[in-house]
């Protein structure tokens, strides 16, 4: 593998762990990198009319710098202001990753082996996964794991005629930095501050809890193809061993209508069909991802990665109060569109968004609220069946004992608002930029309204 100083990837691979006859991608930012390349049975390279193109695609996109109009870039230095949360939340509420590089949490040395994940992070080489293989995608798109262990994923590293990645690997210790760690308002709020008025009376799925961190594991030349997460939930990443290229994609005119922002996610899904439509229509901008860099994302935001180095990142998924017009933008994507265009499915969102609700009226004044993600947080939690993703689970959208007392909450917020039968709410939340927040919430307004609530 290359030097943490060296542009040049492909040192070390070549005939190691990627075939010898591998080609050769160039980024903006200088960095030299392998293509993808696993041979079948007649010589031929599976990676050749889909995986290959799309990261020459990326490759010409520019690299992200702090001049990004569309990328909020922060150091190490930055974690330390008072500001900072509500920095992030801005930026994310309005559409915007944030990338934080030097971050105060030192990746831990040692060599990237099943010890070093045993040692550092708590995996077992024993757990057992699904390992996504890119010679079985080529074959069959849909069945493209298959069982292993952590020990058996970094034998087939120094495999060639291997490329496979590790998506499911639950790690709820794992955390953002101290100054970031209220991010997850779902987790903070939601399920903390609501189990007083709302006990908790039926089964609680776990992954309300264990999407909250988890880790990846990539061999070297795996793409992830264009995509946007799951279930409208923010993204954070930490780069904790190797290097990625996270391209973010927008639409060069601009639209923030929903016909256009559906649009790019449908066909940006199905690059190899839509790619003279994506070079007319798209925009993007790699941001380079190394050991230590933290990367958040906003819900729904288009995405796709290549990973060119054996890699292990840390992350995790979140709702946050500032952002919940883009969760409500994914998921009606998700629901009206399919499965095709996300990463991962979850379980958790109903129950976790209804309990965000429930907890508005006792919600810290400290909290700033903005019309367009709380009238999106009322929607989505009255309309629960109608926010199931397509081939969604039924069991993820069943009301519970949080369907009451959220939907009463959310009739006098959308009264509030001036939702009426006259205006609806989704006439009211159709309106305008859909990336933006709209106008900030008077909170004394607020609490006048939901007085009611807090009566102990």
């Amino acid at each position: 593998m290359a030097t943490s100083n060296s542009l040049d990837l492909t040192e070390g691979l070549l005939g190691r762990e990627v075939p010898k006859t591998s080609g050769k991608v160039y980024w903006k930012d200088g960095h030299t990198s392998i293509l993808p390349a696993v041979f079948d049975q007649f010589a031929i390279n599976v990676c050749n009319s889909v995986d290959i193109p799309i990261v020459n695609y990326l490759a010409e996109f520019p690299s992200s710098t702090p001049a990004s109009n569309h990328v909020l870039h922060l150091t190490n230095d930055d974690l330390g202001s008072d500001e900072i949360l509500d920095r992030v939340e801005s930026a994310l509420g309005n559409n915007r990753p944030v990338v934080i590089r030097g971050e105060e949490h030192q990746p831990v040395a040692g060599e990237f082996t099943p010890d070093y994940l045993d040692k550092h992070f708590g995996i077992s080489p024993n757990r057992a996964v699904y390992i996504h293989d890119v010679q079985a995608r080529a074959a069959d798109h849909v069945n493209v794991t298959k069982p292993g262990t952590i020990a058996s994923f970094f034998a087939s590293i120094m495999d060639p005629r291997k490329i496979q990645c590790v998506l499911d690997l639950p790690l709820a210790h794992t955390t953002l930095p101290q100054s970031l760690k209220h991010l997850d308002h779902g987790l903070v709020y939601g399920w903390n501050e609501t189990l007083y008025d709302v006990p908790a009376t039926s089964n609680v799925h776990p992954e309300n809890f264990t999407v909250k961190g988890w880790g990846l594991l990539h061999h070297a030349g795996y793409l992830t193809y264009p995509h946007h997460d799951a279930e409208g939930t923010l993204t954070w990443v930490r780069m904790e061993f190797g290097l990625k290229f996270w391209t973010v994609f927008r639409l060069k005119s601009q639209y923030d209508d929903r016909i256009h922002i559906q649009e790019v996610v449908c066909r940006l899904g199905n690059f190899t069909e839509h790619e003279a439509w994506a070079r007319e229509h798209c925009d993007a901008e790699v941001i380079t991802l190394t050991r230590g860099d933290i990367l958040i994302m906003p819900p729904g935001l288009p995405h796709a990665v290549y990973t060119p180095v054996k890699t292990f990142a840390t992350g995790g998924h979140a709702y946050n109060f500032r952002c919940l017009h883009l969760s409500e933008l994914a998921r009606y994507i998700d629901a009206t569109t399919g499965d095709c265009t996300t990463n991962q499915k979850l379980e958790h969102a109903l129950e976790t968004l209804r309990r965000m609700l429930i907890a508005v009226p006792r919600l810290s004044p400290r909290i700033r609220l903005f019309k367009r993600p709380l009238l999106s947080l009322c929607i989505m939690a009255t309309q629960g069946q109608q926010y199931r993703a397509k081939g969604g689970s039924k069991h993820g959208v069943t009301d519970r004992e949080t369907a009451k007392p959220s939907a009463d909450v959310a009739a006098a917020i959308f009264k509030h608002l001036g939702v009426s039968k006259r205006i609806p709410a989704s006439t009211i939340l159709y309106e305008g930029n859909q990336f933006v927040t709209g106008d900030e919430i008077s909170r004394d307004h607020l609490a006048s309204v939901l007085k009611r609530f807090t009566v102990l």
